[in-house]
């Protein structure tokens, strides 16, 4: 599958959570990170500089796999 924006990638996420239970792994998250930080440069760009969208990105990848994809118990 190509992913050409952000409807892509959601589409190719939700088609690959129902294939097994390891979905997520760390191929998905770099590929929604990297979607997601274009998505904010080009709504945030006159707000956030290029590093701040990056960290901003990795935190809430961080947050979303410790308590969503993989919440500890």
């Amino acid at each position: 599958m190509i992913v050409k924006d952000s409807n892509d990638l959601l589409n190719f996420l939700v088609a690959q959570s129902d294939s097994s239970k390891n979905w997520f792994g760390w191929q998905q998250q770099k590929m929604t990170a990297i979607s997601l930080a274009h998505e904010i440069a080009a709504r945030h760009a006159d707000k956030m500089t290029a590093h701040q969208i990056v960290d901003f990105v990795s935190e809430l990848n961080n947050e979303l796999y410790q308590k969503i994809i993989k919440p500890r118990t």
